[in-house]
């Protein structure tokens, strides 16, 4: 072979390296940008079905602001946490015979 023959085949196995990596390389940057896209999609998800849970979440801490202020929640918090209750009303209390330690 001469040295001009040479020249031609080192050149062309130049350009076929430098087209293999730039491919390999176009590859490499394809599937790490799909593979971001991926997990982002996932956090994507969690993230709305958060949203959707906190939502919920609102809605009901918007029903029992209202309920506060009402006279039945106000009747409901005395009685079951306060003890209170009306004058004229009975109370009546129901024990068991097992806490009480009578035998039958």
């Amino acid at each position: 072979m001469t040295e001009k023959t040479k020249r031609i085949i080192k050149r062309r196995v130049l350009i076929a390296l430098m087209i293999i990596f730039i491919v390999g390389f176009t590859g490499y940057l394809f599937a790490v940008n799909f593979i971001m896209q991926y997990e982002l999609e996932q956090q994507k998800s969690q993230i709305v079905q958060k949203i959707e849970e906190q939502k919920i979440r609102s809605n009901q801490l918007d029903e029992q602001v209202k309920q506060i202020g009402s006279k039945s929640y106000v009747e409901f918090v005395a009685r079951k946490y306060l003890g209170l209750y009306y004058p004229d009303e009975v109370i009546v209390v129901s024990v068991d015979a097992d806490k009480t330690g009578v035998s039958k």
